[in-house]
C-alpha cells in the first residue's frame, strides 16, 4: 500500500489528530500535518509552515509552494476514496492564485468532486492564518497501482499536537 495511504488510513477515523505526515520528505520539510479526516467526503484538511527558505525573489512564497501545498491536500483525499493498495498520480491540476502567500502557517482544505474506476476529480483551497483564501485548484488524478511495494516500518509513530 502506498505510504502515504497507509498514514491517512491509521488517522480517518480522527483518533490521533492532528498528526504530522512522516511519510513524504517534501511534506516534512513544509511542517504539514493532518488537521481533519472526512471520510464520508472524503476531504481532509492539512496544514503547512511556510519558512523563509520557500521564498522567491520578491519575499513571497513561491507559487510552486503554494501549487504543491493545494496538490497534496488533493492527492491524500484521493487517497482516501481510492480503495487500499491503490495509489493516486496527478493528471492535470488548474491553480488560480488570488493574493500573494506570506512565510507563516497555511490550511489546505481538498474535497472530492467524483471518485471513479481509473480518475479522481477533486478540489481544494489554500487558507492563511487569518482564514483568507489565498489560492484554489482543481485536480484530476489517476488511480494507479504503486510502483513500490509498501516498507514495514517507514512510517513512524504518530506526532500529536
Amino acid at each position: 500500500m502506498n505510504l502515504d495511504q497507509q498514514l491517512l488510513r491509521r488517522y480517518q477515523s480522527g483518533d490521533g489528530l492532528p498528526a504530522a505526515i512522516t511519510s513524504n520528505s517534501l511534506a516534512e520539510s513544509l511542517g504539514t500535518r493532518i488537521e481533519n479526516i472526512d471520510a464520508a467526503g472524503p476531504g481532509i484538511e492539512l496544514s503547512f509552515s511556510v519558512g523563509q527558505h520557500f521564498l522567491q525573489a520578491e519575499d513571497v512564497v513561491h507559487g510552486g509552494i503554494v501549487t504543491t501545498m493545494l496538490d497534496f491536500a488533493m492527492a491524500y483525499a484521493a487517497l482516501l476514496a481510492v480503495p487500499d493498495g491503490l495509489s493516486v498520480a496527478t493528471i492535470n491540476m488548474n491553480v488560480s492564485c488570488l493574493r500573494s502567500a506570506r512565510p507563516g502557517h497555511y490550511r489546505a482544505v481538498a474535497e472530492i468532486e467524483r471518485c471513479g474506476r481509473s480518475v479522481v476529480f477533486a478540489r481544494a483551497q489554500l487558507l492563511d492564518r487569518e482564514n483568507k483564501l489565498v489560492a484554489t485548484a482543481a485536480s484530476s488524478l489517476a488511480v494507479v497501482v504503486p510502483r513500490r511495494k509498501s516498507l514495514q516500518g517507514a512510517v513512524s509513530a504518530p506526532e500529536n499536537a
